[in-house]
């Protein structure tokens, strides 16, 4: 009897663990979770692309970036937004007690995930074949490697926001984990054995896949849309690892709804009004997605259609030997791609503070809901002050070691000198970029989910006509994209924060959240090009180890820097610091200190 009781309190203890005093983890125990899984899947992801970019090439990169602007508003149209508004739904019948309603919204999100998925994939693959007119042509095989990911990330989609709403952000982690290892390994494997083909069949018989060549270069230009494409491939391939992973656990682990919890549950409600819910949340978040995913879709559509109508020779003129071995009508994609390695960097950033905004969501609103005012402000302000003190720092840092940066990860290849003056831009682009998903996330908490729709539409419209005005003029051409974007962003986030505050009825303190953290990183920026510059000055670097070496200890002089600097001027609060992990034991050494 004793031993069953001991038995009885064990099981109780265990699923108290799991509940997180009501269910599932603690608010902290997901963020925490969910931002080591976006670190490590931006880690792998650039292990991925820095090699990937050296061995394809502008051209291949070209390729690689048409297929993938097209993807993402196909997904987004077929899945973005749709998870949240599962996970919300699973949430809410969870804490009232309808643990069969939890149950048949998945069933019923799983089938259509499941439609989407394969309209998706469809629209993808045969929408491709008229997209390849805006494009270069031999984008289509990069499309068509692409297309099956559409299917398997929408499968995917609809498991990860179940256990989102279980309030179990561990599936989703590690599915994200396996998916990026599969695009590492397979992708890139496909790639390397893609251009060894490709060498291989020039060596033997002076042909590269069916194209008669004279040289090794003209070889590697043949084999570039086919190496973009099986580096695609492998994307594809790793979301599908990724989904069978998420079916394996489903089956193998359930989602701890117990049969006592199901025992007590109400019928659950028709399908009806299921699907109604799960379309009314989750349509206007997918339009938010699918407007900010535009960016890269006006890009692709626009930039390579603009530069075709510039005249080649003064293109040669321009960039000089930069273009040796690149035909004439190839100089739109070559140049496109080597815009891209600049957005590669760009991305890494609003990546991670996308991560930070999401984590923050459910702490606005839940104030939100019960109007607590002081709680608001400090969530508000914490979210927008986080993104700041990464964002700010990281983007000029980026503008001041533009060209070192690409140097040190693409040596030797044109687009390390092609993309430095757009990464200047694009670093300056990363202070409103950071911005722009958490204030989106932000006005989602607070019932404005549709105004991110309508400040994304003009601002894409923006985009549009600096790309199409900026792009076509000879002396400016590929170096007006970046230009477009960070007017775009600019307007977004400028809007959205003015509409935020007015709709949180908050008086920001624009010193302590902006001007104090521009101040530190300015410092930063400029100890990084000081350093940068000093060092190549006293030691020779000849030697790409030494020029690599001197970057890195630039950068790692910078970081020293924004830290002093950021805690000199107290441009942090105790708020922010208890924001981030570890945030309460960081927060009491630093107020011993004077610092905060």
């Amino acid at each position: 009897m004793a031993e069953s009781k001991k038995a009885g309190t064990k099981n109780t203890e265990k699923r108290k663990k799991f509940s997180g005093g009501s269910r599932g983890q603690s608010l902290v125990e997901g963020a925490a979770i969910l931002t080591f899984g976006t670190i490590l899947v931006k880690i792998i992801g650039a292990v991925f692309k820095i090699p990937l970019g050296n061995i394809i090439g502008e051209a291949g990169m070209g390729y690689f970036s048409a297929a993938y602007a097209l993807y993402l508003p196909v997904y987004t149209l077929s899945a973005a937004g749709f998870p949240s508004a599962l996970a919300r739904q699973v949430a809410e019948n969870i804490a009232t007690g309808r643990y069969k309603d939890a149950r048949k919204v998945h069933r019923v999100a799983q089938r259509v995930f499941l439609i989407t998925g394969v309209l998706g994939f469809i629209a993808m693959a045969a929408g491709g074949f008229i997209y390849i007119n805006f494009v270069d042509p031999d984008s289509i095989y990069s499309v068509l490697a692409m297309s099956p990911s559409v299917l398997f990330c929408c499968l995917m989609a609809g498991y990860r926001g179940y256990y989102e709403g279980l309030r179990n952000m561990t599936p989703t982690a590690v599915s994200q984990v396996i998916e990026a290892l599969g695009k590492l390994f397979i992708g890139l494997g496909l790639a390397v054995g893609i251009m060894y083909y490709g060498e291989y069949t020039f060596r033997n018989d002076l042909t590269a896949f069916g194209v008669t060549v004279n040289t090794l270069e003209e070889a590697h230009i043949a084999s570039y849309p086919y190496a973009a494409a099986g580096s695609l491939a492998g994307i594809a391939v790793g979301s599908l690892l990724g989904l069978i992973y998420m079916v394996i656990r489903h089956k193998k682990s359930g989602d701890e709804i117990t049969e006592r919890e199901l025992d007590s549950s109400p019928e659950p409600r028709s399908t009806n009004y299921i699907l109604s819910n799960f379309f009314k949340i989750g349509i206007p978040i997918a339009m938010g997605v699918l407007v900010l995913n535009l960016t890269q879709f006006i890009d692709a559509i626009t930039i390579q259609n603009r530069l075709e109508g510039l005249d080649p020779g003064a293109m040669r003129e321009i960039y000089g030997s930069l273009l040796d071995g690149v035909t004439d009508e190839k100089i739109p994609n070559f140049l496109y791609g080597a815009y891209n390695f600049g957005i590669n960097l760009y991305n890494l950033v609003p990546y991670i503070t996308q991560a930070l905004g999401v984590s923050a969501l459910p702490t606005l609103a839940a104030a939100w809901a019960i109007h607590k005012k002081s709680k608001i402000h400090s969530s508000v302000n914490s979210v927008i002050k986080i993104s700041v003190l990464i964002g700010f720092p990281a983007g000029l840092g980026i503008c001041a070691l533009a060209g070192p940066i690409l140097e040190l990860l693409y040596p030797g290849k044109p687009a390390a000198v092609i993309a430095v003056p757009m990464l200047r831009v694009l670093g300056i682009m990363v202070l409103f970029g950071a911005l722009v998903t958490p204030i989106n996330s932000m006005l989602q908490a607070v019932g404005r989910q549709q105004v991110p729709v309508y400040l994304m539409l003009i601002g894409a419209s923006i985009k549009l006509l600096l790309n199409y005005t900026l792009v076509g003029i000879t002396d400016i051409n590929i170096k007006g994209a970046p230009i477009g974007s960070i007017c775009c962003y600019a307007f977004i986030v400028i809007a959205s924060l003015i509409i935020l505050w007015r709709r949180t009825k908050i008086k920001p303190d624009i010193m302590t959240t902006f001007i104090k953290p521009l101040f530190a990183a300015i410092l930063c920026a400029l100890a990084a090009w000081s350093v940068n510059g000093l060092l190549h000055m006293v030691i020779p670097s000849d030697s790409r180890i030494i020029g690599a070496l001197i970057t890195v200890i630039a950068m790692a002089v910078a970081v020293v820097v924004y830290v002093a600097a950021i805690l000199l001027v107290k441009g942090m609060t105790k708020d922010d610091i208890l924001m981030i992990p570890k945030g309460e034991k960081i927060a009491n050494i630093l107020e011993k200190k004077n610092l905060i």
